[in-house]
């Protein structure tokens, strides 16, 4: 068994939790956390890390071009974040451009689409 600590995310609480892993590299017991999303919180950080994904990819508007804000329409693993910036880097959109319009299908394989996060007419 081993021990570690972890800042849950889940609410503002931020509680430290402090979590004990078994051999079988599985979440056994989670103490300090305020709240019952804590423990889920710990059982799923540690399994399979997932992080909201924001950024900016490039908008053509005249012929000139634009940040446009975009971010993951759901958590996307951690282990995916490189790649996932890695296709965001190259893509260039034309306006118009609505808020909540699909920007990328498929991120990374993730199977979770890129999103914009504001509109340009």
């Amino acid at each position: 068994m081993k021990k570690t600590t972890m800042c849950c995310t889940t609410c503002p609480s931020g509680c430290a939790l402090n979590v004990t892993i078994g051999d079988q590299n599985t979440v056994i017991q989670v103490e300090g956390n305020k709240c019952p999303r804590g423990e889920l919180f710990a059982q799923k950080e540690w399994i399979n890390p997932e992080r909201m994904l924001t950024s900016t990819v490039y908008v053509q508007i005249d012929g000139k071009e634009q940040l446009l804000p975009v971010k993951s329409e759901k958590p996307i693993p951690k282990e995916l974040m490189f790649a996932a910036m890695e296709e965001i880097n190259h893509i260039l959109v034309t306006a118009p451009v609505a808020m909540g319009q699909i920007i990328k299908e498929n991120l990374a394989g993730s199977k979770i689409a890129l999103v914009a996060c504001k509109t340009i007419k």
